[in-house]
């Protein structure tokens, strides 16, 4: 049986570590209030030939929502505060913002499970270029849900993320 968090789990680290997309993720989170655990959601369901209903990404998000809210959020703005702190000696704040970084990386893990089960959906064999569609259309529909407006900065970088998720 296929453990669907981890594999979602091992499909991110995938992604996130192809160029553009981390930069890409973090622009639309830093810009529009977007979830990186979501986008990389959207990107894998569509990768498992799963194309997101509105119930669906409402699902996902209801069941991350307080998570992301009250834990990684926060984790992150520490772990940021961390990178420059005040009257902190450089070695021992390095040392604090390597642990606050596995913390919050441990928490976006936690994240991907309250994901990955929320949802469930069987995978189906899929094609680039219906993987490709997939993917455009589960992104919008998430970007579709912010208040954020989205600019052009917004949309190169969605591509640039629809991009990094098709197949290697």
């Amino acid at each position: 049986m296929v453990d669907a968090a981890a594999e979602f789990w091992r499909f991110s680290l995938t992604v996130y570590a192809r160029p553009g997309v981390a930069s890409s993720c973090l622009a639309l989170q830093d810009r529009l209030g977007l979830d990186v655990n979501l986008l990389l959601f959207c990107c894998w369901a569509a990768a498992r030939g799963h194309r997101l209903d509105p119930a669906e990404l409402a699902a996902a998000e209801a069941a991350s929502a307080a998570w992301q809210r009250d834990i990684v959020t926060p984790l992150r703005g520490i772990r940021r505060q961390l990178a420059h702190p005040p009257a902190l000696d450089p070695a021992d704040a390095a040392i604090l913002y390597d642990r606050a970084k596995q913390l919050e990386l441990a928490a976006e893990e936690a994240e991907q499970r309250l994901l990955a089960t929320a949802v469930p959906f069987a995978p189906r064999e899929v094609d680039d270029a219906r993987q490709a569609d997939d993917t455009v259309a589960n992104l919008k529909l998430y970007l579709g849900r912010v208040d954020g407006r989205a600019d052009d900065q917004a949309a190169v970088a969605l591509a640039t993320l629809a991009a990094g998720c098709r197949p290697a």
